[in-house]
This record gives structure tokens, sequence and C-alpha cells, in this order.
């Protein structure tokens, strides 16, 4: 293991995109669903209205809205957190109802009892929190039940929810259950092939910004290891309330380590594309390629860079799950070549006005180098 460091100063808002403008929402317009789509639509339908018919054939209320809820709302995202998420769901509804009712016992219904309903309420869903997010759902079961001073009301408000939330968590899971196995590496592949062709047209180019519109939407793809990396964690802990998809737990752990890589290796490799294409020539120098590209490009700026190359080459293979010892064998032969160089101040090719960033693309190259070696020691070491 490397005892390496490097502190990362490269820093976007999140509402400013890569290329320097701010983001706007997006408007997808009529499309084709996909299949996970038209499943999760299927899904929803038959769990609301399983619900909707177990309540009414309870007795519960000829109208069961509060029963239907727990499908549209818990089923919305991936179907295998169900379990967690209706057990969360049940625990806000049952402290929202227990506020409301404690307020109705011993306060008149009024604005300034529906502002300390409101307070507690909001304090409440502080404690139970989903996915480190406040439980909205205590503050609204508190609002409604308190909005609905009738005899019965909170009792039959609970009974609903528990139709709801047993259909979700019995059958949700079960119907065309998703691997998230498979989606995660479905992702990460085409993250992975993404980076790949970003930083071949960057060693081919390192004068060319790889940031303009033209050469596609790069600024969305740093934000997508850190969206694999949540969503892995999730998965996760979905895993553990399954029963379809258990086994998928080891093969998920494998995964996780190549997107753990991907994104520690995501922000240097940002910042090395912002900081070759955001070096502008002096005054002095001709508007070519700038001198960091030197490194980049090795001996002719008009070829590929060697260093650049190895390391995005073991960076797609460790990525794709192989073995990267070679490309970073090669990578560690080509950086000794200009370490030397770099601390002596002798660079291997003079140029006649030295840059005063010439050693970031190099420093940040090593910095994915480094951690590129540590996932291959960790996984590698002993094949």
């Amino acid at each position: 293991m490397r005892a390496r460091s490097f502190r990362l100063g490269c820093t976007v808002p999140s509402a400013v995109n890569a290329l320097g403008r701010r983001s706007r929402p997006a408007f997808g317009g009529l499309r084709r669903p996909t299949v996970q789509e038209a499943r999760g639509g299927a899904r929803m339908i038959l769990c609301a209205t399983l619900s909707w018919y177990l309540a009414v054939e309870s007795g519960i209320n000829s109208a069961p809205v509060a029963a239907v809820l727990p499908a549209v709302f818990t089923l919305s995202g991936i179907p295998l957190w169900a379990p967690r998420l209706g057990l969360y769901r049940l625990g806000s509804v049952l402290l929202g109802v227990c506020i409301a009712a404690v307020a109705l016992r011993w306060l008149p219904v009024s604005t300034l009892s529906l502002a300390v309903v409101v307070s507690a309420g909001y304090l409440a869903s502080l404690l139970l929190r989903i996915d480190g997010a406040p439980s909205q759902q205590v503050l609204v079961s508190a609002v409604l039940v308190f909005g609905v001073p009738v005899s019965g009301y909170p009792e039959q408000r609970v009974l609903e929810n528990l139709v709801g939330i047993a259909v979700v968590v019995v059958l949700g899971p079960l119907l065309w259950p998703p691997d998230p196995c498979r989606l995660l590496s479905g992702r990460l592949d085409a993250y992975r092939d993404g980076l790949d062709h970003l930083l071949e047209d960057l060693g081919r180019h390192p004068d060319r910004s790889p940031l303009r519109p033209e050469a596609g939407q790069a600024g969305g793809l740093w934000q997508q290891p850190h969206d694999l990396a949540r969503d892995l964690d999730r998965a996760r802990m979905a895993l553990r309330w399954s029963v379809t998809h258990r086994r998928s737990i080891p093969a998920l752990d494998k995964l996780g380590h190549r997107i753990r890589l991907a994104d520690r290796t995501a922000a240097p490799l940002h910042c090395l594309c912002l900081g070759l294409s955001a070096q502008p020539p002096t005054a002095e120098e001709p508007p070519t390629a700038p001198p960091s590209a030197d490194l980049c490009a090795g001996h002719s700026s008009d070829s590929p860079g060697p260093f650049l190359e190895a390391v995005r080459h073991g960076l797609v293979l460790a990525l794709d799950g192989a073995d990267p010892t070679a490309p970073i064998t090669q990578a560690r032969t080509i950086s000794h070549r200009y370490l030397p160089a770099a601390r002596t101040g002798a660079h291997p090719h003079p140029h006649p006005h030295p840059h005063p960033h010439d050693s970031l693309p190099r420093d940040l190259l090593l910095f994915v180098l480094d951690r590129l070696d540590d996932y291959r020691e960790a996984h590698f070491t002993g094949r």
C-alpha cells in the first residue's frame, strides 16, 4: 500500500455542470417505457388494487385510500427495498397518529393547536429518518388525523396502512424483482466505456478540451460513480430482506470493489480534464498545446500519451474486473522517467516558457495510479 496523499482542490458546484453552465431541468418527452418501467407499473397497480380490495372486504372502510398509498410510495423505487421502507412507513404512521391523538385529547382544535402538532410531528420526523432524510409520513399522518377529529379515524388509518404495508412487504419483492447486481454492473460498464473514450480522446488531443458540447456530455460522467456507490449501499441493504436474490450478495460485494475504485478515481480524473482544458497560452507563448501536454503526449503532442494511455488501459481493465498488473507496471516505468527530471527542474523535453501548473497532470495521474495499484494489491496479488 502506498502512503501517497493528494489533496484535491478542484470542486464544482452541484448547480453548475462541467461546461460552466447552470444545470436546467430536462424534460424527457414522450417515449416508449422500458421493461423495468412496465414491470414497476404493473407491480404497483396489482399491489394497490389488492390492498384496496382487502381493506374493503375486511370492513375497515368503503374507500380505503390510505391502504393504497404504501404501494404508490413504497414501490416507486427498487422493489427489494419494499420490506424495509414498509416498516419505516408503519412506524412513521403510528408515531404521527399518536401525536395527533394526544393533541386531540388535551388540546382544542385551533390554529395554535395545529402549530403544536406540526412542531411535534417535525421533531418526531427528525428522529425517525429514512436513508438520512426526515420521515415526512410522521408529519402527514399527524396533520391528517388532527384535521379529521372523528371518532375511530386514527384506528381506521392505522388498519388501512397495515393492510397496504402487508401487501407491499409480501408481494412487492416477489413480483418481477430486478437483480441489483446486474443493474449496477450495466451502469458501471456504461461509465467505463464513457471514461475510456474520454481519456483516449484526451491522450490523442491534449490541447483540445474534452468538455466541449461537441465532444459529448462529459460533465455528467463524473457523477455516475458517486451515484453507483450510493445505490450499491442501498442494494446491499435491500438484499438482506430479499428471499429471491439473497445469493447475489457475494457477487454484489465483488462488484462493489470496482465501484469504489471508480468512485475514488473520478475526482482526480475530472480535475485532470479540467486542468488540461483550462490552461490558456501565455502572451509570450504561441497558442499551441499546453506544456503539461508534453507529459501526457510523451515524445510528441501528436501521438497518444504513453503515461496517460497506460493509466487508462489499467483503469479500464480493473473496472472490467480484469487484472491491471501489466499496464500498471508500464505506467510505473514511464512515470519514473519524468519524476527525477521534475524534482531537479530539468524537463526531459525543455520548453522555453515553463508553465506553473506543469506538474499537476502528472500528480493527478500518479494519484489515480496509486489508487489503481491499491486495488490490484487487494484483489489480484498472489494469483
